[in-house]
C-alpha cells in the first residue's frame, strides 16, 4: 500500500506511474492465479493493469471503460470481471462500452445504449451511418416486422437478447432476483 500512498499526487502520479507500469510489465514477479504478469494473456494483463488503475485511484468522477472482456474467456469475465465491476460501480459511475452482452446483464447495468451501424440489411433513419437507442435492460417491446428500422424495431431487451446467449434465462434470473413481473 506504500505505492498506492505515494501516487496520491497527481504530479507524481502522472509522472511516475507510466514508468511503474513499465517496470511492473517488464521485471513483473507477482503472480495471479499462477501466471505471472508476462506469462498472462493480454486480457488478463488488461484486467489486471484496470485493477490497478482503479485500485489507486481516490477520483469520483465518472469512468470511461472500453471492451473490458476482449481477450478473457467467459469464465474469467463471469467470475472476476462482473464481480470486480459490480463491486466498483458502488463507489463510481462506470461506462462501459462492450460488444458483449453477457457483461451488460451480469452487471446489472442501469442504462444500455444500443447503435446499429447502417448496412444493407440494417438500414437507418435518415441514411445515418448509426443510430443508437437507449434505456433500461426491462424495457421491452416486441419485434415489429413491419418496421423498416432495426433500432426502432423492439425493446433494449430484444436487442441484447438477440446476441446474447440464453438471453431468455439470464432475464428470467433477472426477474426473479428483482421481483419484476
Amino acid at each position: 500500500m506504500a505505492l498506492k500512498n505515494m501516487i496520491k499526487n497527481d504530479h507524481v502520479q502522472s509522472q511516475y506511474l507510466p514508468i511503474c507500469f513499465m517496470i511492473i510489465y517488464k521485471n513483473c514477479k507477482f503472480t495471479k492465479q499462477n501466471d505471472t504478469f508476462v506469462d498472462m494473456s493480454q486480457g488478463k494483463q488488461a484486467f489486471v493493469i484496470l485493477k490497478l488503475l482503479l485500485e489507486f485511484s481516490d477520483k469520483s468522477c465518472p469512468i470511461l471503460i472500453d471492451q473490458p472482456g476482449d481477450s478473457l474467456d467467459n469464465r474469467a469475465i463471469y467470475n472476476e470481471l462482473v464481480k470486480y465491476l459490480k463491486d466498483k460501480k458502488k463507489e463510481r459511475q462506470i461506462i462501459l462500452v462492450t460488444h458483449n452482452p453477457n457483461v451488460v446483464v451480469s452487471t446489472e447495468a442501469e442504462q444500455i445504449i444500443v447503435a446499429n451501424q447502417e448496412g444493407k440489411d440494417s438500414p437507418n433513419e435518415a441514411a445515418l451511418k448509426f443510430q443508437y437507442v437507449f434505456g433500461a435492460l426491462e424495457y421491452s417491446k416486441p419485434e415489429d416486422k413491419d418496421m423498416k428500422f432495426v433500432i426502432k424495431s423492439k425493446g433494449i431487451r430484444e436487442h441484447v437478447c438477440e446476441i446474447l446467449e440464453d438471453g431468455e434465462d439470464a432475464f428470467k434470473q433477472r426477474e426473479r432476483k428483482y421481483a419484476i413481473k
